[in-house]
């Protein structure tokens, strides 16, 4: 079943202003019964083999604190058959940063695919139902993130952020694997203050000057983890997004995408 971590579109209370439900980057809250461990193929069981511990919810925030505590690197490059897209990981989102970075260190993202595009909102992968990504995730660990928010993390356009399940999860932990990027729209003054009063938070004049210029998902911020943007590629984002979907925004045809940790900066262009 392709869309075990992905979930429907739930409508929220906020954010559009226009009575539509609002789609949202949902991952599909785990079982409460353990789910029948997935054969491994002894291949990928070397390919990954590690001294690391296996990842729950209860580890893995220890865990990546203190691993990604010895990893100075800030930049991931997603490649894509449209082309390359260049994200930058915030070093004060310590766990989200160390998750994504230590999921390209187990190779798990290599390759993934974007599972879910929604034009004028977001490009979402890294947990499909294939078979390699589910041996990768029973090898490294099922397990969830504590919630990381802050307030001049938001959801513009280019911003970089994990998926959550809305079900059965108060503390908005977000999935271990799956991520989305922001494309969004633009966002007027008067439906960001709906937006604020509703959920009672203030943007600065910068924030909201980027929601009404470049765009963005608002109704979003408080409900996941934006922990890094896109710094150069946001027209490779666009090309994705505007793949043919089905019905449950799956795209028509396989978005693979391969991921590598750059060691040094690259040249930044305009992202937004």
């Amino acid at each position: 079943m392709k869309e075990v971590w992905l979930g429907a579109c739930i409508a929220l209370t906020v954010g559009c202003g226009s009575g539509e439900p609002v789609p949202s980057p949902e991952a599909k809250a785990p079982l409460k019964e353990a789910a029948p461990a997935p054969e491994v193929d002894e291949r990928i069981r070397r390919l990954v083999a590690s001294e690391f511990p296996t990842l729950t919810d209860e580890n893995a925030a220890d865990f990546l604190r203190e691993w990604g505590a010895t990893q100075t690197e800030r930049q991931v490059v997603l490649d894509t058959k449209h082309g390359r897209i260049v994200v930058e990981l915030f070093d004060d989102v310590p766990v989200h940063r160390a998750n994504f970075l230590y999921k390209v260190y187990r190779r798990y993202f290599d390759p993934a695919e974007f599972t879910r595009v929604v034009p004028d909102f977001v490009v979402q992968g890294g947990n499909s139902e294939e078979e390699r990504p589910q041996q990768l995730r029973f090898l490294i660990g099922q397990h969830t993130l504590p919630a990381e928010f802050q307030d001049d993390k938001v959801h513009v356009r280019g911003a970089l952020a994990m998926s959550r399940s809305y079900s059965e999860n108060p503390e908005k932990r977000s999935s271990g694997y799956d991520f989305y990027i922001v494309t969004g729209r633009k966002i007027g003054a008067e439906e960001l203050g709906r937006i604020q009063r509703d959920k009672g938070r203030t943007y600065t004049p910068a924030q909201a000057q980027a929601y009404a210029k470049e765009g963005g998902a608002p109704h979003l911020d408080g409900e996941h983890t934006v922990f890094g943007r896109v710094v150069k590629g946001m027209d490779v984002v666009d090309r994705l997004a505007a793949t043919p979907r089905d019905g449950s925004d799956w795209p028509v045809e396989r978005l693979e995408v391969r991921m590598n940790v750059l060691s040094e900066a690259p040249e930044v262009s305009d992202a937004f």
